[in-house]
């Protein structure tokens, strides 16, 4: 008997030390705010799936390429108070197996003269043992 209470316990601690996807896709989009709000743009891209099939839709316009698109943030957002402050609010990540997430959030930007928002919905997947963003839809 306490052999069996033994295992079992042994195999609950087991599992609460296994990283659980979710915790881990919320480090890398709260890592991705922190760069972001340090004025790292390119900090912020790491978040993002370095390789030229990375999709980014917004403002009706789709752009692929992880090139393309720091090119686009850099151009957009030229200095720090044209970045402001980023706050993201995620509403759901659901796992679409061990390797891939759809996550639904709010974004925020604080700057002096105004403080635009949207939502965003986000394909992130787990590739070479690191989850990336492989596709975002971001909207205001």
């Amino acid at each position: 008997m306490c052999l069996k209470i033994g295992a079992i316990m042994l195999m609950l601690l087991s599992l609460n030390a296994m990283a659980v996807p979710t915790d881990d896709i919320s480090s890398m989009l709260r890592q991705q705010e922190q760069a972001w709000n340090q004025g790292d743009i390119e900090g912020y891209m790491s978040g993002y799936w370095q390789d030229d099939k990375l999709r980014f839709v917004s403002n009706g316009t789709v752009r692929y390429g992880w090139q393309t698109t720091l090119d686009a943030y850099r151009k957009n957002y030229p200095d720090k108070a044209a970045m402001g402050q980023l706050n993201f609010k995620i509403e759901e990540i659901k796992m679409l197996s061990n390797y891939a997430a759809l996550v639904v959030g709010h974004w925020q930007l604080k700057r002096i003269k105004d403080a635009p928002a949207g939502m965003f919905t986000l394909l992130v997947e787990r590739i070479d043992d690191q989850w990336v963003i492989t596709h975002d839809h971001s909207s205001d």
